[in-house]
């Protein structure tokens, strides 16, 4: 890789009005000069704060990237694949990635950090049996970001606590398939911290970076921990996986949910992030302190 000749002091990120890109690009707006490029103006203007920078751009359009990326020191991508499916012409997280490397061109872009996930994180995937399309996609972005010497960090987090939430419908807290794997559930606040941490001292870090939470707990164990200390009314219900794989055959939404509950029921969490907790520090929110600040924050 290049070395990083210039301190940073102005960061563009792409996908900022995601569900995990927005409180990322926010942390990193309270201490660096933020612009995010989004595809909708109007969905970034109601989710970001206003000391964030917004231009309107497009992975499959070159020129737009290019324009946001003019001026910046370093990029942070938060991006997602959402398929099952590997025969797609444009995946964000490769197809997408190429388009960034090219528009960056000349234009002195020092670092890039991006987010993965632990199934792409390198001494993970050597014992993972089967990996899921996400995965394979986005390690697939990775080589083209390390061929093109811009130093960078590939972020690899286990599960987000803020997974939680989103799988509650009318009063059920869901899951599907098996509830027994053990997690090292990781906050976004936590992560978030992790990644203003990586801009500041780029050069210190690895190329790699597993992000894993204080504590491991089994799926079914976190479900309970959050019941308690956020809504003791909400109940739990678990689907059985062959159940969703059969919605799948005439949906590719539930495909792929499928797909993706699959790996998660057949992948525990070994410890991997020890260098990151001495480098960055360990990350300090649990699974019960995160119910209760999500249920006071809602009060």
């Amino acid at each position: 890789m290049n070395p990083i000749s210039t301190s940073i002091s102005k960061i563009v990120v792409i996908g900022a009005t995601g569900r995990l890109g927005s409180p990322v690009a926010a942390e990193l707006a309270k201490n660096f000069k933020v612009r995010a490029m989004v595809r909708s103006l109007e969905k970034a203007r109601k989710m970001l704060p206003s000391n964030i920078e917004i231009v309107q751009g497009d992975l499959q359009d070159i020129p737009s990237l290019r324009a946001a990326l003019t001026g910046m020191d370093a990029v942070y991508l938060n991006l997602a694949t959402e398929t099952a499916d590997l025969t797609l012409p444009f995946y964000e997280e490769r197809e997408g990635v190429k388009n960034l490397i090219a528009a960056a061109l000349d234009l002195n872009i020092q670092y890039i950090a991006k987010i993965g996930a632990l199934g792409a994180y390198p001494p993970a995937v050597k014992k993972i049996k089967q990996n899921m399309v996400p995965n394979i996609i986005r390690m697939e972005g990775h080589k083209i970001i390390k061929e093109s010497g811009i130093p960078h960090t590939f972020f690899a987090p286990t599960h987000f606590m803020e997974l939680l939430p989103n799988m509650i419908d009318k009063g059920r807290l869901q899951w599907i398939g098996n509830t027994d794997v053990k997690v090292y559930w990781v906050s976004v606040a936590d992560y978030a911290q992790l990644v203003v941490k990586a801009f500041q001292n780029p050069s210190k870090m690895p190329e790699h970076c597993a992000v894993q939470g204080p504590e491991a707990i089994s799926v079914q164990e976190a479900m309970d921990q959050f019941i308690k200390n956020y809504d003791p009314t909400l109940t739990t219900r678990i689907a059985p996986l062959w159940v969703i794989k059969m919605i799948g055959v005439f949906s590719p939404k539930m495909k792929f949910i499928a797909h993706l509950f699959e790996y998660f029921g057949n992948h525990e969490d070994p410890f991997y992030a020890e260098q990151t907790w001495r480098e960055l520090g360990k990350p300090t929110i649990t699974l019960q302190n995160f119910a209760k600040i999500l249920r006071q924050s809602q009060a």
